[in-house]
């Protein structure tokens, strides 16, 4: 009997060591804090959109790149993340989705377009998180390529930095009241098409995509040429650039001035596509984003055909709560 509580007593001991010793060990991964960039998918992408009408005087908007920390318990200590900027981040990207596809590749943001006034991000004691800004110039970005600025954390103050999450590719997107290129809007287009010469108008219905290019103005195919492939031949030989006004007023201008651009001439004067874009209700509680447009292009493909276009683009306007 004697030895039997000796080995009881031993046995609670060492459950009681072995319970205690498991929760030291939870305890303490429970309260681990960790830091890491906040991004998404494989490669750390952070995108967002900029907006060139919101501009400043310098023409930047602002946006930012942002760290958080995890754990149960309040941090104690300052944080500060040193980021620096890492070309081969960029060149991983590019090599491991395209390879030797070097037209398909992303672009480092040319460096007139962005400012880092301050490479740090910062998160005193008891914060979860922190950010550092950047300043963009995105009016004029093609919006055909897709730009990123790689950043790395060069130095953490404090805790432990989760490894995978140490990088981020800033991805900028250019955006106006009518269009973005994060997600390219589908405008429907409904059209009278009259070739010179003749005196049968074509009725035409399709869509169309429109990208921006400016605060102000954003780019669509002439007529009602049919677009599968975007390619600089193409874009060169049909796009046109719509350039909007305060007052809603459309300019419409060639694409590309070069020998082979687009031949467009607007044409003003017309009582129901007068060169202007609205806002229209349909009176069941949708607004639209409307074009109303007229002009005369040459066909660019054999260089003689001329028509004149009248054409409406329509899309609803859904508005966003921020």
């Amino acid at each position: 009997m004697k030895y039997l509580k000796i080995y009881l007593i031993a046995l609670l001991a060492l459950t009681l060591f072995a319970c205690g010793d498991r929760d030291e060990i939870f305890e303490r991964e429970q309260y681990k804090h960790v830091i890491a960039l906040l991004s998404e998918g494989d490669f750390n992408i952070f995108a967002e959109e900029h907006d060139p009408s919101e501009a400043d005087g310098e023409g930047f908007t602002n946006g930012y790149i942002a760290a958080s920390c995890g754990g149960s318990l309040e941090t104690t200590l300052p944080i500060t993340l040193n980021m620096v900027e890492d070309a081969d981040l960029l060149g991983d990207y590019n090599n491991v989705n395209f390879a030797t596809e070097a037209y398909k590749y992303a672009l480092y943001l040319p460096s007139d377009r962005y400012r880092i006034e301050n490479p740090v991000i910062s998160m005193q004691p008891g914060e979860r998180s922190g950010r550092m800004k950047i300043r963009i110039r995105a009016a004029g970005l093609s919006p055909d390529s897709v730009y990123f600025i790689p950043l790395r954390v060069d130095k953490c103050s404090a805790y432990e930095l989760n490894p995978e999450k140490s990088t981020v590719l800033y991805r900028v997107y250019v955006k106006n009241f009518w269009a973005s290129t994060k997600t390219i809007p589908v405008y429907s287009h409904r059209g009278i098409k009259l070739e010179n010469g003749t005196e049968s108008p074509v009725n035409t219905m399709m869509t169309k995509q429109m990208v921006p290019v400016s605060g102000n103005e954003v780019r669509i195919f002439a007529g009602n040429r049919i677009v599968t492939t975007v390619t600089p031949s193409v874009i060169e030989k049909w796009a046109m650039r719509l350039t909007i006004d305060d007052n809603g007023h459309v300019t419409i201008t060639p694409w590309s001035d070069t020998y082979f651009g687009l031949k467009v001439t607007q044409v003003d004067g017309d009582p129901e596509y007068p060169n202007v874009v609205r806002l229209v209700d349909d009176g069941y509680g949708k607004t639209f984003k409307t074009f109303l447009l007229c002009y005369d292009y040459v066909d660019s493909d054999d260089g003689v055909s001329k028509f004149r276009m009248k054409e409406e683009l329509k899309i609803e306007n859904v508005v966003t709560v921020k």
